[in-house]
């Protein structure tokens, strides 16, 4: 007797730096998200799919959700998150034990102008191998989400970094999902992204990795030239700040930072891809890009209005 399998879709929400794409990473076994200590890494919704014997499920990897003013590149992330939370069969919302009730505000202000309140919440308290106290900050999650008229909320304790409690967390999520076909035919395809995507964000990921705490937020990263039938495979790309001493720091004293940066992002991108690769940056100054709209567009990245009208 054949069994119907299933496919549906779980977004996965939280403030910046909660662990989510570590989480997202640690369910495919595949590093789909780029992982840094900084906040607000992930900038544009990544969706991660897994497809076993009993269907598929779309995970959908968003933003960190946060209070931002309009017209920037912050209100274009947080457009992401809140897109992502539109028709979902389950939302996961990855907490980090050392969050505050008060800092939890944005996010819970989103799934209620965003969520549908028939869709099941399950809030995850990440790191849990830390072995930390969240009682209090459980509480007031879940008072709120009553409050917001949420009737289906459940609470599991787990750490994406170390895999503590992840199995049985897809196992259940595994019993949400409808009978239906799957939305992605390749059964071996990880993600929705191209390569060049990937290969731009493991780039970007060595700039927050290399650089100071703010000089990664005003860059980014535009792959120009991705030639697979060579030998290696020939990458440039082009990196993007928004004032000329922004350019002087990424490129570093002699050249040492770029190369610094490109060593490690080419070492990266051999592994995932697997196979070897020559790997050319350079650095371009794009005056103000994180808030002007129609540079943010050439970059790819609309701002809510921008969607609207494309829609």
């Amino acid at each position: 007797m054949t069994v119907a399998r299933k496919s549906g879709l779980v977004a996965i929400a939280g403030r910046p730096n909660a662990g989510k794409s570590t989480l997202l990473n640690r369910v495919l076994g595949s590093a789909v998200s780029i992982v840094t200590p900084k906040a607000q890494t992930t900038r544009e919704r990544v969706l991660g799919i897994l497809t076993e014997a009993q269907g598929q499920i779309i995970f959908v990897d968003t933003p960190g959700i946060h209070t931002a003013k309009k017209g920037g590149f912050n209100e274009y992330m947080v457009s992401e998150a809140a897109e992502a939370l539109d028709g979902p069969n389950l939302i996961w919302y990855l907490v980090d034990p050392d969050s505050a009730p008060e800092h939890e505000k944005a996010v819970l202000s989103l799934l209620e102008s965003k969520a549908d309140r028939n869709t099941p919440i399950w809030v995850l308290l990440n790191k849990c191998d830390l072995q930390r106290q969240v009682s209090i900050l459980s509480k007031t999650i879940e008072d709120r989400l009553k409050e917001l008229g949420f009737t289906s909320c459940r609470f599991f304790s787990i750490s994406g970094r170390k895999g503590n409690g992840v199995s049985e967390l897809v196992e259940q999520s595994w019993q949400l999902m409808p009978v239906g076909p799957l939305l992605f035919s390749d059964e071996d395809q990880i993600s929705d992204r191209p390569v060049r995507f990937f290969v731009a964000e493991k780039i970007r990921e060595q700039l927050f990795l290399k650089l100071g705490d703010e000089l990664p937020y005003s860059c980014a990263v535009e792959i120009t030239q991705y030639k697979e039938k060579a030998d290696p495979i020939r990458i440039e790309a082009l990196i993007h700040v928004e004032r000329d001493s922004q350019k002087g720091m990424v490129i570093g004293a002699g050249g040492k930072k770029i190369k610094e940066i490109g060593m490690a992002a080419r070492k990266t991108i051999e592994e995932f891809i697997g196979t070897p690769v020559f790997l050319g940056l350079q650095v371009k100054v794009l005056p103000h890009w994180t808030r002007d709209s129609e540079t943010l567009k050439k970059l790819g990245y609309h701002l809510p209005t921008d969607k609207r009208k494309r829609s």
